[in-house]
């Protein structure tokens, strides 16, 4: 007699964590972009304003509602059972989290702990990597 085997978790959605990835990279890179073009037309103004100022409010502002969605999601997808679509989301609320880790061991001066180098070492590689 042929059993029938259940399929994987995920399996079932393949391209439910890639979409989850896409969700999380996409605002990110549309900011990013859309902040490259206002510094280089701020750069070309006698008078530069505050561009900066709502790049970081705005960024802010996508952050927390990302954190606020994945964070729903995560809960939702823990209580489906579907423990791949909750590990990405619990790494991409992970990767949202990164900065204020960082702003945290820079403000306390804990850059030498072994808890804050972590965070510290991530993101300043993803800052390198993005050329910021």
């Amino acid at each position: 007699m042929i059993e029938s085997r259940r399929p994987l978790a995920w399996a079932r959605y393949p391209g439910s964590i890639l979409i989850r990835l896409v969700a999380f990279a996409l605002p990110l890179l549309a900011l990013l972009l859309y902040a490259r073009l206002a510094t280089a037309h701020a750069a070309g103004q006698t008078h530069r304003g505050d561009t900066g100022l709502g790049i970081a409010l705005l960024l802010g502002a996508v952050a927390l509602l990302m954190l606020l969605g994945f964070s729903l999601d995560l809960l939702l997808q823990l209580v489906r059972g579907r423990h791949w679509n909750a590990l990405t989301d619990a790494l991409v609320i992970a990767l949202l989290l990164m900065p204020f880790g960082w702003v945290g061991c820079n403000w306390f001066g804990l850059q030498q702990s072994t808890v804050c180098r972590l965070p510290i070492e991530a993101f300043s590689a993803v800052l390198g990597w993005l050329r910021l």
